[in-house]
Parts: C-alpha cells; sequence; structure tokens
C-alpha cells in the first residue's frame, strides 16, 4: 500500500494576510480621503489669499487710501478667516509695495498650530501638513504702452480686415482714395472718418500712450514717416531679415475724429493686432524708412505699387479691446485706478 502525505495545513495564513490587505486599504483611504481634504483646505486658503489681496489693493487705489492699506495683516487675516469653513487660518504675510499686494496663507487646526492635520495617514506616520496659498493683486492706474503711433480707421479694421497679407494705405496717399482702399465713413462730430493709416503724436518715443477713460489721441498734421521711429524700424528690419522670424505690433483703431490741422485728434476705439511684413514710407529702399520682406515685394509688384505709394504690408491677425491691452500699476493720470489679480 502506498501511503500519500497529506497537504500541510494552510491554518494561519488568513490573518497576515488581513493585515497586508489593511495597509494597502488604509493607504489608499489616506491617499483619497487625505488628499480630497487637503484640497478643500488648499482651496478654502486660496479664496482668502485672493479676497484679501483683492480688498487691500481696492483699498490702497482709494483716494485717499483706506485703512486696510495700511494694515494689511489685519485686514487678510479677517478675509483668511472669514474664507474658511472652520474661521482658522494663519497670515504668513501681507505686504504693499509699489502697486503691488501680496498675500500668503497658511493652514491653521482649532488649536492655534499652523498646520493641517491628516487622518488616515496617520497609519503611515504622517500626522501633519503644511498647506499654503499665495495671491498678487495689483492696483493703481490703468494705461497701454509702447503702441505703435500709427492710426487705422475703424471701418478698415472691421469687416475689410483679412488675414491674408495686404497694403495699407497712409492717410493723404493717392492710393488710400482708390476704390479698393476707400473708407469714408460719418463721425459723430460730422466729419469724414478717412481710410489709410495716419500718424499720431509721439514726442522721442515712436509710441503713444491711450488713455482707457478719455482715449482721444492727437495727430501728427504730416503725413511723413515718423523720424523717432528709426531706431525701432531698424530693429523690426533687423529681425525680419530672417524669414522664419516675425513682428507683432499693435496699432490703435480709430472711430472718431475732431479738430483740423495740428489740433485734430483720433478717437481711438481698439488696437489691431498686425504682422508685420513690410513698409514703405518715404519711397526709396533702405532702412528704417524703408523695408520689404520677400512676400511684400511679390504683393507690391502684384498691385502694380509706385514708390510714392506710401504704407505698411502685414496680416491682421484680430481686434484687441483697450481693456485687454491695457497694462496695470502706471499712475492714474492714464486712467481710472483699477484693481486685478496677477498671480
Amino acid at each position: 500500500m502506498r501511503w500519500i502525505k497529506a497537504p500541510a495545513s494552510e491554518r494561519g495564513v488568513v490573518a497576515p494576510l488581513t493585515a497586508l490587505i489593511m495597509v494597502f486599504l488604509l493607504g489608499m483611504a489616506a491617499f483619497a480621503v487625505d488628499v480630497a481634504t487637503m484640497y478643500s483646505e488648499h482651496a478654502q486658503l486660496q479664496n482668502g489669499a485672493d479676497s484679501s489681496a483683492l480688498a487691500i489693493a481696492q483699498a490702497c487705489a482709494a483716494t485717499p487710501p483706506g485703512p486696510d492699506c495700511s494694515s494689511p495683516v489685519t485686514s487678510a487675516s479677517g478675509m483668511a478667516n472669514a474664507n474658511a469653513l472652520d474661521a482658522f487660518t494663519n497670515v504668513v504675510s501681507a505686504t504693499v509695495g509699489s502697486g503691488v499686494v501680496n498675500v500668503t496663507t497658511q493652514a491653521r487646526d482649532t488649536a492655534g498650530n499652523n498646520h493641517f492635520s491628516l487622518v488616515f495617514a496617520r497609519a503611515l506616520g504622517i500626522e501633519t501638513t503644511d498647506i499654503r496659498a499665495s495671491a498678487q493683486a495689483k492696483f493703481g492706474g490703468y494705461e497701454t504702452a509702447d503702441v505703435v503711433p500709427l492710426a487705422f480707421s475703424k471701418c478698415e479694421s472691421d469687416p475689410f480686415f483679412t488675414k491674408d497679407l495686404q497694403f495699407f494705405p497712409s492717410h493723404g496717399d493717392t492710393l488710400a482714395s482708390d476704390p479698393a482702399y476707400e473708407c469714408v465713413t460719418p463721425s459723430s462730430s460730422g466729419l469724414e472718418v478717412p481710410g489709410g493709416f495716419g500718424w499720431l503724436d509721439s514726442p522721442g518715443t515712436c509710441s503713444v500712450k491711450v488713455s482707457i477713460t478719455d482715449p482721444w489721441v492727437g495727430t501728427d498734421s504730416g503725413q511723413d514717416y515718423d523720424a523717432d521711429c528709426a531706431t525701432r524700424m531698424n530693429q523690426w528690419g533687423a529681425i525680419l531679415a530672417d524669414p522664419t522670424k516675425t513682428v507683432e505690433i499693435l496699432v490703435p483703431i480709430f472711430d472718431d475724429r475732431r479738430g483740423t490741422g495740428s489740433n485734430a485728434e483720433f478717437h481711438i476705439e481698439a488696437f489691431a493686432q498686425i504682422s508685420l511684413r513690410g513698409w514703405n514710407l518715404a519711397g526709396g529702399t533702405k532702412l528704417p524708412e524703408d523695408f520689404m520682406t520677400t512676400e511684400a515685394t511679390n504683393l507690391s509688384k502684384s498691385l502694380k505699387l509706385k514708390n510714392s505709394d506710401n504704407g505698411i504690408f502685414g496680416r491682421f491677425i484680430r481686434k484687441v479691446s483697450l481693456a485687454e491691452a491695457a497694462t496695470l500699476g502706471g499712475p492714474s493720470a492714464y486712467g481710472a485706478p483699477g484693481v486685478q489679480l496677477s498671480q
């Protein structure tokens, strides 16, 4: 008779296996539950930091500045606690700089400890974690800077601007009166708003600042190339000499005009973002007054333009509002005081 050896007993295996599974489950619970509560805590801290930074910036932008501007930590503490479900938040810092407010908040438990207590992660030896949130708000006057001192008529920007390469003649150029380019509409002042583009006043800067609250800008009574732009146009030419590179500029769009001669002004409605491809401003062939990329030269030939046809070559990308183009933090002389989150 042959004896068969019985298999070894498996009794006692379930307990250690269960323990291992429980450790795994606790780890997953720690990941799921604790991470979710940490996310919620950070959202509360971020709301507190954002609201604090905005409130302090609004106080600083007021005339005269409000009390929250001179005591930012006190203001931030109240705002941060109001945005926390347990009404406990530590304000690590709240500072006011030149047109900038920075606030950093930190988790705090009900016992006053500056940390966030975990639940399931304790089983893995992790009891607390540090959670922080930061916000930055800017305040000051809105202004637009470094805008090219040219202006297009609104009737050209909508709907006649296309995304194809095109030639934009200057005001006063004989080509601007050609039926293919003519763009004359009445303005609210009763004066005609011509097509083409014109130079704006830019004393020594080759840029023009546009107030978003009073966007009237003086015009240059002449039609000639602005010599103040020589340096900038030399830079553009150097960039565009590489056919793989582009130069994008913001050009003001006017929808009204008033005055005549040296007292004439354009009312700026928005900006045109244009990919510049060349310009003919003096009827020559050299920088800074004149520069042509290969595609601009080809377009000039196809349109049978003459050297006396002054204008610029480019592609219209999109229309940009005054508020979108504005930068915040400048002197309020350029517009109404404003406040916005920047980080």
